[in-house]
């Protein structure tokens, strides 16, 4: 995919976001919330919302009504037992997410930058943890409010020195996995990026440019042919295509949404009260989703081998 995309959309809403929380923190904080909702139609939930199409554009034949709803009806029971579990365990589904997100994420970078090798591993556990456990080492009390909206029960904060310890392990294991120029560059701003902006705005920044973005353009690359080489106009066009056909599912992911505040209280969220129950959306969602990813993966090695 082409650097253009690929990478100055990332760096310079990383780089705008930071400067923004540093020269204004107080403003930075009310307005953390806020963009990490707007995920939920911009990029993030979008993003997962084609996947119903996605192993035909792998596989490079249509993907046929029998096939789709047999797909739905996986893809709905799997997030529903998730549901089911995080009523019964919600900190252990907490976790599990958690784990789930940086195994994910970092798996998708990974595949982006190598193929499968023993330091396609590396780079993907460093590179998940790393971005997991930022958020703990640098703003540990927010972030922690965070987990109690998704499970109330959780109790105190951990103690911070074993984030303090482990997030710089991470860091420096991502840069040695993968010692590139672009590589340094990137995960350096992501730690300048989680240092000086509230959580949800790094961990939403992340989601947005890095993660979905990144993994819509891989998507115009199955769906379109599209290589490096191919014009920005093309990929855009892709691009374009994509995000409208997500327009549906998106939606009708989003109705789930009301849903899921039950589990929480008995009262509907307002505001930025929406974060807890729009997280355990996107946990109950990103299962089967990476579920898929990790199959697009191995997709990947059969064609190359």
């Amino acid at each position: 995919m082409p650097f253009a995309l690929r990478h100055s959309f990332p760096w310079l809403l990383a780089l705008s976001l930071g400067l923004f929380a540093l020269a204004l923190p107080a403003h930075a904080s009310t307005f953390a919330p806020y963009f990490f909702l707007s995920s939920a139609l911009v990029l993030g939930v979008p993003h997962g919302a084609c996947d119903p199409w996605v192993p035909g554009w792998v596989l490079r034949h249509p993907s046929r009504l029998p096939f789709l709803i047999i797909f739905f009806i996986a893809y709905l029971s799997l997030s529903a037992f998730y549901l089911l579990l995080w009523k019964i365990f919600p900190l252990p589904s907490t976790l599990f997410f958690l784990i789930l997100t940086a195994w994910h994420w970092g798996t998708a970078d990974a595949s982006l930058e190598l193929t499968p090798s023993p330091r396609w591993l590396a780079f993907a556990l460093s590179r998940g943890s790393f971005v997991m456990l930022a958020p703990f080492a640098f703003h540990l009390t927010e972030t922690w409010n965070v987990i109690l909206q998704m499970a109330p029960s959780a109790g105190p904060a951990p103690a911070s020195l074993l984030f303090l310890i482990a997030t710089p392990l991470c860091f420096f294991l991502t840069l040695l996995s993968r010692p590139t120029p672009k590589n340094i560059i990137e995960t350096t701003l992501l730690l300048l990026l989680f240092y000086f902006t509230p959580p949800l705005l790094s961990v939403g920044t992340y989601f947005v440019a890095f993660h979905a973005w990144r993994h819509l353009l891989r998507l115009s690359s199955f769906r379109d042919q599209l290589s490096p080489t191919d014009s920005l106009h093309l990929w855009i066009a892709s691009l374009t295509r994509l995000l409208l056909l997500s327009i549906p599912l998106t939606l009708l992911s989003l109705l789930f949404l009301w849903l899921i505040p039950p589990l929480l209280s008995n009262s509907a969220p307002a505001g930025q009260n929406w974060i807890g129950p729009y997280l355990i959306l996107l946990a109950v969602l990103t299962l089967p989703h990476a579920i898929l990813v990790g199959w697009i993966d191995r997709q990947s090695i059969i064609s190359k081998s």
